[in-house]
C-alpha cells in the first residue's frame, strides 16, 4: 500500500507539508463539533514545582510540614499572595492562577496528585523527560509513546493531519511517527522546497511577474496518470489548496477568548484553529519551559515572582484555549478536546539556600476539557512529614503518569492498545478523570495491522 502520507514522506516536497494528506472535511462551512477526539499534551519542561502551583490548604494535615520546610517560598493562607482554595481548602492553587481555579470550580479541570514515573528514579531532566516521552521504564529505542499510539490507532486513510508538534522542534513523544508534523505557526503551511521563484504567486508569496507559475501550479500537471503515486499526489495538492487560503493571523477567537501575547498562547491558538478546521487532529504536543527554579524562585508575597510569571502564562493560555473551544452544542469543540499537563518531576520539599528548590520526584498532572470529570482531585498524596518523603526529601510518586495517559487513550481516543504505547506497563485501572467507556486494554499486533489474513 502507498498512501498519501508515505507519498509526502518519500517525495519530500516540503517539511511542513509532510502530513497534509487528502482533501478531507476541510471546508469553510459553519463550524461544528468534530466526530473524533483530540488529545493535547502540554509538557512543562524544567521540573515544575508542584508544591507551589498546588500547595496544602488550611484543612490539609500536611500544611504544618509545608510551612516548616518552606519558610520563605510558601504560598500563604491569608494576606498578600494567599493561595486560591479548592477542594474544601485541602489545596490552594497559586494566586497567579485564578483562571485555573475558575476552570476547576466549573468542573472542567481536574488535578491528579503524586504523579510521575515510578521507576527508574532519576533527577536528571534529560533522562526523566526521555523516559516519560518514550513511555518506557528506562531509555528505549527512540520511538515516542504518542508515535506508538498513532501507529496503533487504526486511523482512516483520509485523515489529513493526525498529529502536530506545536513548536520549533519535534516532541520526543512523537519521534518515529510518519503521521505527525512539527509546526511553529500556521504560516508554515506551505511547500518550501525549490528556489524562491517556485514559491511565487499564485502559490504563496507576494506579487509575481505576469505569467509566472509556482510549484503549486505546476505540480498538478505531474500527476495526471491513474496510478497510486499520482493519486496520492493529487490528494496532497487538494489538501494544500484548502489549507493554503487560511489566514491564521486574522483568526478571531470565539466566546470572547483572549489569548495572551506569548509563544505558548500563540501555539494554543493555532491548535484551536486546526481543531475547528476539522483536519483530523488526534494528538498535539506543546511545550512550556522555564520551570527549573534552583534559585531566586520568587514568592507571591513579593513583587519578585518568576515562578508566578510562569504560572500566569500557563493559566491564562489554557483558559483562553478552553474558552475559545467551548461553544454551543453544535460547535462545542471543548467536548472533544482533552488537555493533559505534566512535567518530568517535581521539586524538593525543602527550599534551598539560594531561594529556590532542587530537583525532586513526585509532581501533579492537570486534565482539562469538556469530557473531564473536573472539580476533583485524584490519586493520593503521600504527605510531607519526614518519614513520608521519598528518600527523606521528595514527594512520593503514588500515581504512575501512564495510568492517566492510558485512560485518555482508551476513554477519549478509543485506542485500547495502551500496552503497546507503554511497553512494560500493565494493570490498566482508570482513575475516572475522563468521561467515556472503557475498552479491554491490549497490545498491538503489528503483523496483522495492515489486514493480513492467515
Amino acid at each position: 500500500m502507498f498512501d498519501r502520507r508515505d507519498f509526502l514522506k518519500t517525495c519530500s516536497i516540503g517539511s511542513s507539508a509532510l502530513a497534509l494528506a487528502a482533501a478531507g472535511k476541510l471546508g469553510f462551512a459553519a463550524e461544528r463539533a468534530n466526530s473524533y477526539d483530540t488529545l493535547v499534551v502540554v509538557f512543562l519542561r524544567g521540573g515544575m514545582d508542584a508544591l507551589s502551583l498546588l500547595s496544602p490548604g488550611g484543612s490539609n494535615p500536611s500544611r504544618g510540614d509545608y510551612e516548616t520546610k518552606r519558610p520563605s517560598l510558601k504560598v500563604p493562607l491569608t494576606g498578600t499572595g494567599a493561595g486560591l482554595a479548592i477542594a474544601g481548602d485541602q489545596w490552594r492553587l497559586h494566586p497567579r492562577a485564578p483562571q485555573l481555579r475558575d476552570l476547576y470550580t466549573g468542573n472542567k479541570l481536574a488535578v491528579v496528585l503524586g504523579t510521575g514515573m515510578p521507576a527508574p528514579v532519576t533527577r536528571s531532566h534529560f533522562d526523566a523527560q526521555l523516559n516519560m516521552e518514550l513511555g518506557l521504564a528506562g531509555q528505549g529505542n527512540g520511538v515516542g509513546w504518542l508515535a506508538r499510539a498513532l501507529a496503533s490507532a487504526g486511523l482512516p486513510p483520509s485523515v489529513t493531519m493526525p498529529a502536530v508538534s506545536a513548536g520549533s522542534i519535534t516532541a520526543t513523544a512523537l519521534l518515529g511517527s510518519t503521521e505527525s508534523i512539527t509546526l511553529g505557526s500556521g504560516a508554515d503551511f506551505r511547500i518550501d522546497s525549490g528556489s524562491w521563484a517556485w514559491n511565487m504567486e499564485p502559490d504563496f508569496l507576494g506579487t509575481a511577474p505576469a505569467g509566472a507559475r509556482g510549484i503549486f501550479s505546476v505540480l498538478p500537471e505531474l500527476w495526471t496518470d491513474s496510478g497510486t503515486l499520482e493519486a496520492a499526489g493529487r490528494q496532497t495538492l487538494d489538501a494544500l489548496s484548502v489549507v493554503k487560503p487560511i489566514d491564521f493571523d486574522a483568526y478571531a477567537p470565539a466566546n470572547g477568548a483572549v489569548y495572551p501575547d506569548t509563544d505558548f498562547a500563540d501555539r494554543l491558538k493555532m491548535l484551536a484553529q486546526l481543531i475547528k478546521r476539522d483536519v483530523g487532529l488526534r494528538i498535539a504536543t506543546i511545550d512550556l519551559g522555564g520551570w527549573d527554579t534552583h534559585e531566586s524562585q520568587g514568592s507571591p508575597v513579593n513583587s519578585y515572582d518568576p515562578f508566578g510569571n510562569k504560572v500566569e502564562e500557563l493559566s491564562r493560555g489554557l483558559h483562553a484555549f478552553f474558552t475559545d473551544l467551548n461553544g454551543s452544542a453544535a460547535n462545542n469543540y471543548a467536548a472533544t478536546t482533552s488537555v493533559v499537563v505534566m512535567s518530568e518531576f517535581g521539586r524538593r520539599v525543602r527550599e534551598n539556600d539560594g531561594g529556590g528548590t532542587d530537583h525532586g520526584y513526585g509532581s501533579i498532572m492537570l486534565a482539562l476539557g469538556g469530557a473531564v470529570n473536573g472539580g476533583q482531585t485524584y490519586g493520593t498524596f503521600g504527605g510531607l512529614a519526614n518519614a513520608q518523603l521519598f528518600e527523606g526529601a521528595d514527594v512520593q510518586v503514588t500515581t504512575d503518569y501512564r495510568r492517566v495517559m492510558s485512560e485518555a487513550l482508551i476513554r477519549r481516543l478509543r485506542n485500547p492498545n495502551v500496552y503497546y504505547a507503554f511497553p512494560g506497563y500493565s494493570g490498566y485501572a482508570p482513575l475516572g478523570v475522563f468521561q467515556g467507556s472503557d475498552l479491554p486494554p491490549a497490545n498491538f499486533d503489528q503483523i496483522f495491522r495492515n489486514g493480513f489474513q492467515a
